[in-house]
């Protein structure tokens, strides 16, 4: 297969059961920590680097019988299929995305419906924590193994400049398991397929590793300490 589309790494998200002990948990281990929005209203918190791939925390819970049944009756059953597979997941590394390099997701929805792979688009937006208003659009793959792609941010709220006080300046890789995950497929969305590291018999994202470091989230975040 030739590749036909440019995407890169996003995000990472790792799910967790109390966010601000999170938060100030990995600011005492020297990173920068910024709340999606308003922290009393937050419900994730992002650690930014100046370039690549960046760190959601987010804490969720079970949603509502109404809100599974009113998600249906729209039509995002896909989008619900995710969430629950986070649930089910538990705490820790859940998920990771891919981010176009262009402002719109129109080639890879090509890409998607040439190859004939289902999915389901929708527009998202929040206010962030210096209350900009930052919008996006989502394409969600059925085959919920596979990661969800992202239009970049408008307007970009990456920080230009960010020296986090541990020296950690990047993600190196992402160790991903490869049972359900498509790798022909990938490799025409993807341009930096390197960055992954697979293991066999895993499914989803396992670890995150980051540049010239032995730090993880999952050691700081441990909740027995």
């Amino acid at each position: 297969m030739t590749k036909q589309s440019d995407c890169r790494i996003s995000h990472v998200l790792y799910r967790v059961s109390d966010l601000h002990q999170a938060v100030e948990k990995l600011r005492d281990a020297g990173f920068i920590v910024e709340y999606g929005t308003e922290p009393e209203k937050a419900y994730n918190a992002l650690i930014w680097f100046e370039q690549g791939c960046f760190v959601e925390i987010f804490k969720s819970s079970t949603l509502p019988f109404w809100v599974r049944w009113a998600m249906k009756a729209l039509g995002y059953q896909v989008l619900l299929d995710r969430m629950q597979l986070w649930m089910h997941a538990g705490y820790g590394w859940c998920e990771w995305s891919l981010e176009s390099t262009t402002a719109s997701l129109d080639t890879q929805k090509t890409l998607f419906r040439h190859y004939n792979r289902p999915f389901k688009t929708l527009k998202a937006k929040r206010k962030d924590v210096s209350a900009r208003t930052l919008r996006w659009h989502l394409l969600i793959p059925h085959e919920v193994y596979f990661p969800f792609l992202m239009s970049p941010y408008v307007p970009n709220p990456r920080p230009s400049v960010i020296n986090h006080p541990n020296g950690i300046t990047g993600i190196a890789r992402l160790t991903v398991g490869n049972q359900n995950l498509d790798m022909d497929f990938l490799k025409l969305l993807i341009d930096h397929s390197t960055d992954l590291e697979l293991v066999d018999d895993k499914k989803g994202l396992q670890q995150v590793h980051f540049k010239g470091s032995v730090l993880t989230i999952e050691e700081i975040l441990d909740p027995r300490k």
